[in-house]
């Protein structure tokens, strides 16, 4: 099965995708193996790691937040999307522009790699989701945590490199689409490590799970659309030798998979690069809608301001709730501001503390 705009003899490995990417981002029932974004043009260990500026501006990097050792997408006042195959549980903290928020529920959409998680408190805003189904040929923001690229593999690319936990991101293009019928978790997009589309053209693995991708749209708007969730590989030249994981532009030749389950990547006059997944958003955009207009759950309390004591007070724009310590924090701001907080049970404020970036009440 071929598709405009993929690159030559993708189509053809999406039967062996299927087979090797059940092991997705980390190793099948295996402990996390954590890598991260490998940028074609440099293996500085700084190199992208703050965010993205001129023509890439606002292109994803602040919408995303730390949950376990990898990332997910602010996408409501109270809601962020991630990977469903990275767990977690209701209770964890979320970590998001300088304040930790507590989880206090999680939705898992059927059949996909989708969970979407709700906090105590509010988020200032949020990522715009895309719409759009014709995602093929639309420049893509890779992003995620980890290492830098590994040692190079003779010609073909990087292994990946060790996990540091920093954030950065990488380009890359929308190639095309799996699928339901041939993925395991509904439809799919790709894209692949060409080594032909610029120094910041990007691949990831491990510690990209969960992570948003983000589409610049015809709009020119940048708009969530995807969720990372799978890497083809890993790759060994012969089966006697343990397969490792890489971000490689020339896998002719290679075995793809884990051992007992792998497949020849067949040779040719064309180089084709790692191929990498991301759970489609364009599919499930008014399922996510919805999980992002829930209200917030009972019995949390509700922070409020107002510039004026004698004035209407309203929920505050950000601030994060920590039931288990009793504590709400928000961020400082030079404008005068009155607080109260509103709950479903009877609170009493015990402390009032100023930190360097935030407020923080106890009650």
């Amino acid at each position: 099965m071929r598709r405009t705009g993929w690159p030559s003899g993708a189509a053809a490995r999406i039967r062996v995708w299927v087979r090797v990417a059940l092991f997705g981002l980390f190793g099948l029932l295996g402990l996390p193996v954590a890598r991260a974004i490998i940028v074609f043009g440099s293996g500085d260990p700084a190199h992208n790691t703050t965010p993205p500026s001129g023509s890439l501006t606002n292109s994803g990097w602040h919408w995303q937040g730390r949950w376990q050792f990898a990332l997910g997408t602010v996408i409501g006042p109270r809601q962020f999307v991630t990977a469903r195959h990275l767990g977690g549980t209701v209770g964890d903290g979320f970590e998001f522009r300088g304040l930790r928020y507590r989880t206090v529920a999680v939705t898992q959409r059927p059949g996909t790699d989708l969970q979407v998680f709700t906090v105590a408190g509010r988020f200032s805003d949020f990522a715009p989701l895309n719409t759009n189904t014709r995602e093929g040929g639309r420049p893509l923001m890779l992003l995620g945590r980890g290492g830098p690229r590994g040692e190079p593999v003779g010609g073909r690319g990087w292994w990946v490199g060790d996990y540091d936990g920093v954030q950065r991101w990488g380009t890359n293009t929308v190639k095309g689409v799996v699928p339901a019928n041939l993925s395991p978790v509904g439809d799919l997009l790709v894209f692949d490590f060409s080594a032909t589309a610029g120094a910041d053209e990007g691949c990831y693995s491990g510690g990209d799970s969960g992570a948003g991708n983000f589409m610049l749209d015809r709009d020119g708007v940048w708009k969530l659309a995807g969720v990372g969730y799978a890497v083809e590989g890993p790759y060994t030249a012969n089966t006697n030798t343990a397969p490792r994981y890489g971000a490689l532009f020339d896998t002719r030749g290679l075995w793809a998979g884990q051992p007992g389950a792998q497949e020849w990547l067949p040779d040719g006059p064309t180089p084709t690069g790692t191929l990498g997944f991301m759970t489609r958003i364009s599919s499930h955009a008014a399922w996510l809608t919805l999980q992002a207009s829930t209200q917030p759950v009972p019995g949390q309390p509700i922070l409020e301001s107002s510039p004026d004591l004698a004035g209407v007070f309203a929920e505050e724009s950000a601030y994060a709730v920590d039931g288990d310590q009793r504590r709400v924090q928000v961020p400082v701001s030079s404008n005068t501001r009155f607080f109260r907080i509103r709950g479903a049970s009877r609170l009493q404020l015990l402390s009032i503390e100023a930190g360097v970036c935030f407020l923080q009440f106890d009650w």
